[in-house]
Formats: C-alpha cells, sequence, structure tokens
C-alpha cells in the first residue's frame, strides 16, 4: 500500500512514524517540508489546494491521511482555509481512487447523549457547523472517505490542548492547573497515539463506515491533572478552573478567546463516548499519562 500523509501538526507526525515502525513506507507531505525524521518516511513539500500538485502526489497513492490543521482556532479562518483544501483534496481522490482517511472533532455532533454508532450531527457552534458541512461533502463525495472522530486530546504533541502541554506542565511541576469550566465532570479524551492507530486501521480495512469513532479514555479534568502528577511521582495536584463567563467576558473582545468561550459547553457539561463503539480500545490512561511525562517510558502499542 502506497500512504501519503498531509500535514505535520499534532496528528500527522504521530500516523506517519506509527506507520514507519510496522515496516510501511509513508511519504509526509508539508508546505514547509517538514516532518518526522525515520529512514522510511519521506518529507516532501505539497500545497494541498493546488490541484495539479496533488494529481502528482495522489498518481500511485492508495491511501491518504489529511491531517492539516487551520492557521487559526477562529471560525473565520476555519471557513476561509478547510473548505477549500477539502474540496482539492476530494476532487483528487475522487480521480485517484484514493481512500482518504481524516481526524475528526466531536464539534459537528450531538454531545447531549454518549457518542455511540448512532451519531447524530447536530452542531452548536459556528466551528461545529463548519465541521458539519467538512462532513456532508465527504458523504457526498465519490470517493472512499473515513472520518475518525477524537474527543479532547492528550499526549504527546498536544501543545495547545485543553489535557495537552497546559496541562501536564503545571501538574507535573506542583503549580496550580487552571482547566475551563467544570474540572469534576466526566469527560471524554482521545490520546494521539491511539488516534493514529485509529485512522491507520481504518485505512487498512477493506470496507467500513464513513464515520468512526476513535478510542477514548473517560476521566473528570482533575483526574486528568492528577495523572500527571502522579506520573511524576506527586501525591496530588492543585486545580483552580476558569470559569465559562471569564472567557466569554474576553471574547467580547478578542475573537480567539470568543472561540473557545463558544465551545465551552463541552466543559462544562459531560462529555461521553460508548466505549465498547470505537474502533479499538483506548490506552490506559496511567500508562499514557506516563508515556507524557516520562517520554523514556513510552513504547509502540502493538495495533492491527
Amino acid at each position: 500500500m502506497s500512504i501519503l500523509v498531509i500535514g505535520a501538526g499534532q496528528i500527522g507526525p504521530h500516523v506517519a512514524t506509527l506507520l514507519a515502525e510496522r515496516g510501511e513506507a509513508v511519504t509526509v507531505a508539508t508546505r514547509s517540508g517538514s516532518g518526522p525524521e525515520h529512514p522510511l518516511v519521506t518529507r516532501t513539500r505539497l500545497d494541498a489546494t493546488d490541484a495539479s500538485a496533488l494529481d502528482r502526489a495522489f498518481a500511485d497513492v492508495d491511501v491518504v491521511h489529511l491531517c492539516v490543521h487551520a492557521s487559526a482556532y477562529r471560525p473565520d479562518v476555519w471557513g476561509r482555509e478547510l473548505p477549500p483544501l477539502e474540496r482539492a483534496v476530494l476532487a483528487a481522490a475522487e480521480r485517484h481512487g484514493v481512500h482518504v482517511v481524516y481526524p475528526e472533532s466531536v464539534y459537528a455532533f450531538d454531545t447531549n447523549a454518549p457518542l455511540g454508532t448512532d451519531l447524530r450531527v447536530a452542531p452548536r457552534s459556528a466551528l461545529g457547523r463548519i465541521r458539519a458541512t467538512l462532513l456532508e461533502r465527504r458523504a457526498a463525495s465519490t470517493a472512499r472517505t473515513t472520518s475518525v472522530v477524537a474527543s479532547d486530546f492528550y499526549g504527546p504533541g498536544a501543545a495547545m490542548a485543553h489535557g495537552g502541554d497546559r496541562m501536564v506542565g503545571p501538574a507535573a511541576s506542583g503549580r496550580t492547573v487552571r482547566p475551563l469550566g467544570r474540572v469534576d465532570l466526566p469527560h471524554a479524551w482521545t490520546y494521539l497515539p491511539d488516534l493514529a492507530a485509529a485512522m491507520v486501521a481504518a485505512a487498512d480495512a477493506t470496507a467500513g463506515p464513513d464515520v468512526v469513532l476513535a478510542p477514548v479514555v473517560h476521566a473528570s479534568q482533575h483526574e486528568l491533572a492528577l495523572a500527571y502528577a502522579r506520573a511524576a511521582g506527586r501525591d496530588d495536584v492543585r486545580v483552580r478552573a476558569v470559569p465559562a463567563w471569564a472567557l466569554r467576558a474576553v471574547g467580547v473582545v478578542n475573537a480567539d478567546v470568543r472561540a473557545m468561550a463558544e465551545m465551552s459547553y463541552l466543559f462544562t457539561e459531560p462529555l461521553l463516548v460508548d466505549e465498547g463503539a470505537t474502533i479499538m480500545p483506548a490506552t490506559p490512561l496511567d500508562v499514557a499519562a506516563a508515556a507524557v511525562v516520562d517520554p523514556a517510558s513510552r513504547s509502540t502499542v502493538a495495533r492491527p
């Protein structure tokens, strides 16, 4: 199988590295030519909105993992950057018979009940409406697509995620962790290496649904912070939440914070996923937290 990973942000490097570690040759394409260093990873430059460049890149490819992020976490930026990118990629995939695998978020879906096999599109934000439009276009394409729905990221490379570096550093060093919203509610989290494994498994499958759920663990924000603290040898963690109303107040004059405030319902209500409906089991929380706090403890998890 010939595999192309487009994008080298939070997700792309995990997908490429997992493929390379199981002996697959993989090409990582970005505008800058960046990507993980591995003997089986080839790095190249690509403008994924350029139809002729995509035709050249897709000519001998079976699977594309489209792992490109927008340049800012705002609806205006997402609306400007993501639809043209996906239109170009889908058109190229249709011309060349390529299977496109996407990391997807929960933003487009109804989160009032646990997410399971019967996912209902019901966005509650501007960002969610953009995600819903992208999912609709994938479903209408003649190309085969698989969207792997992940919850909030944690793990190596989750730089600005709610459960990522902004939580890891304070929890591991004994400083106060300042998460958003309620810290005592159950919340589904996706470990980035698990998301990569789920995307690879979706690509390996000869058939399957258009939308699948990535592995998750459930933990409150306090419990996740405590897992990081314990991985660093600490018995407790100090947590002081930033209330959603404070984000909304700042969002009046700051577009980036306004976008984050609109998504705050994910942290002021429970976020649940039916773990039996996910594509594979998740890495246990304590194992994942240890791998984040102490990279030397990481080991490659055997995946199908």
